[in-house]
């Protein structure tokens, strides 16, 4: 998985990048260059997977991991660079907004309020903008083509003139129905706005103690705060969030609703040697799961031996124990992982 963050300049979004990933990366009044984009790898730490482990005690624990990407500030009516810095992130899976929700003077805005719900807009209505041109100009070309004599894909001309239409009215693609094989058809355009999306209000202290901008409906969290946490021992964090009234890190937070829009789950293989967890879409089928750990074992599928979590844990992680209480049980290449699946799939090649 890949998450990008995206947003106006200085809204903080480098330093919450540094708050997930622990870097740190120096921050600029100024607007970075287009081309400049920062890359960290996160762990998706699921206390299910460390929960196995403590029971199977392996030679190995594998978390799942999220590659984030933090691209230089967007600047309004800034075409060029704008474009420039939407190239660095073409092909991520889900973007994250990152909303200015601080007041500071020292740090220059281009806006002349604090207006997390404009910019959230503002946002949007650049990459409907970016989208509309890439469709015009890919309809465009298509006709040219046609005109010569040559042959077009008539079924993504057709997908193409129906988002015109939307994006034309405003409307973000990922709010238009649009069925599996016209989707198909136009994937390899890479479509910004078609992109699952969440907004994240960097806040200021006080705004984030006093719940300012709860009822926007996009994640608060306090890019100053977080950048205290990562600072402290581990035996100092548990007792630092609950005095500054925070659940849980950012990194978890932004992670957790990733998964969430993406319509992605967690599914999990045990064994002496190593315990792993793997990131399929929900609805995946048991052999395209198992294509996730080895092609081969998806070719050469026989059968996948399933418990879920819960179960695996009132049966304190043995499989005998399971099989005879009969809530390990057996399914076939059609069978739909569910979330915290424990599975051992048979295969032979």
């Amino acid at each position: 998985m890949k998450i990008a963050l995206t947003g106006f300049f200085n809204s903080g979004k480098t330093t919450i990048f540094n708050a997930m990933t622990h870097q740190k990366i120096e921050t600029s009044l100024y607007p970075a260059p287009a081309d400049v984009v920062h890359k960290g790898v996160l762990q998706v730490d699921d206390l299910r997977l460390r929960r196995i482990a403590e029971l199977i005690n392996p030679k190995k624990t594998t978390f799942a991991t999220v590659e984030c990407f933090d691209t230089a500030g967007l600047i309004k009516d800034n075409p060029s660079h704008n474009a420039k810095v939407i190239g660095q992130i073409m092909d991520a899976d889900a973007l994250i907004y990152i909303l200015r929700g601080f007041e500071d003077l020292s740090v220059p805005y281009q806006f002349n309020t604090v207006d997390p719900v404009r910019d959230f807009n503002e946002l949007e209505y650049e990459f409907i903008m970016l989208d509309l041109e890439l469709v015009i100009k890919r309809i465009e070309r298509m006709a040219e083509q046609k005109k010569k004599g040559q042959k077009i894909n008539e079924k993504e001309m057709e997908v193409l003139e129906f988002l015109k239409e939307h994006l034309e009215n405003g409307c973000v693609l990922r709010t238009v129905e649009l069925r599996e094989e016209q989707m198909r058809e136009i994937k390899h355009l890479n479509f910004l706005s078609l992109k699952p999306a969440f907004g994240v209000i960097n806040a200021d202290e006080d705004s984030f103690n006093t719940g300012k901008f709860k009822n926007t409906g996009f994640l608060l969290i306090c890019g100053t705060l977080e950048n205290e946490i990562i600072e402290l021992p581990d035996d100092e964090i548990s007792n630092f969030l609950n005095a500054m009234g925070i659940d849980e890190p950012v990194s978890k937070k932004i992670v957790r609703k990733a998964y969430e829009i993406l319509n992605y789950i967690s599914f999990f293989t045990a064994g002496p040697k190593e315990v792993r967890a793997w990131t399929i879409r929900k609805s995946t089928k048991a052999a395209e799961a198992a294509g996730k750990i080895h092609s081969d074992i998806q070719r050469g599928f026989i059968r996948a031996e399933v418990i879920s979590y819960n179960d695996f844990i009132s049966v304190d992680g043995d499989f005998t124990v399971a099989k005879q209480k009969g809530v390990l049980r057996l399914e076939g290449k059609e069978y739909e992982v569910k979330d915290g699946d424990i599975i051992t799939f048979r295969f032979k090649v």
